[in-house]
């Protein structure tokens, strides 16, 4: 009986390990006026993230790669900042945040008919950004997605240390523009199941859940 209890702590222990060594997040940065600007936000935009893929084993890619590496990343910045929308929103109707957050087509529309590229929102001021789209804030980010395995098609994919997802995410201010909070969280491969796709999703909606807002 022993033997069996101390058994049953190890696959604990192991199962543990293993959840926690798929996700990770380091301490965020949280900025002293937070608070007080918080007391004023009632609706954010999520902008379209800044996506770059790495492949660490094809380092000079042809130019077709190229190309379809740069089209792979325009529908990913896409569907990071859809996937975001969606997860928060599913968090406020948990009421687990009391605030809103602006659909993600009316976000991009007004950035397009404003002249705003997708490729050049990264360098944007944030805080003119958020006024364009008359919101209180708004949420950017920079997401990595490396992939070190030479076969896509094989049925037992090799991963390196370094492959998986991360995301640096940041809040801004409309008001003042002044960086609110950030943080910097990552999902690694545990499985040939888990496709690039499937870890940014997973990644994502841990986001969604750690965003500074959560009221419960």
């Amino acid at each position: 009986m022993r033997t069996r209890h101390i058994n049953k702590n190890l696959f604990t222990l192991l199962i543990l390990g293993i959840l926690l060594s798929g996700c990770s997040a380091q301490r965020d940065f949280l900025s002293d006026n937070f608070s007080k600007a918080k007391a004023t936000h009632q609706r954010i935009a999520i902008l379209p993230f800044d996506v770059q893929f790495e492949n660490p084993v094809n380092r000079n890619p042809d130019t077709r790669t190229q190309r379809f590496f740069s089209q792979q990343e325009r529908e990913a910045s896409l569907d990071t900042q859809k996937e975001l929308f969606a997860y928060a929103a599913k968090q406020v109707e948990k009421g687990r945040y009391e605030l809103a957050f602006q659909d993600f087509t009316k976000t991009n529309s007004i950035l397009a008919s404003s002249g705003i590229r997708l490729e050049d929102i990264g360098r944007h001021d944030k805080a003119q950004l958020a006024r364009i789209l008359g919101v209180d804030a708004v949420i950017w980010g920079q997401l990595q997605v490396v992939i070190s395995r030479q076969n896509r098609y094989s049925m037992m994919p090799s991963y390196m240390g370094n492959d998986g997802v991360e995301a640096n995410v940041n809040l801004y201010d409309a008001a003042t523009g002044e960086l609110l909070w950030k943080t910097n969280m990552k999902q690694r491969p545990n499985n040939r199941m888990d496709t690039p796709h499937h870890l940014t999703s997973q990644l994502i909606a841990q986001v969604a859940k750690h965003l500074p807002y959560r009221t419960k």
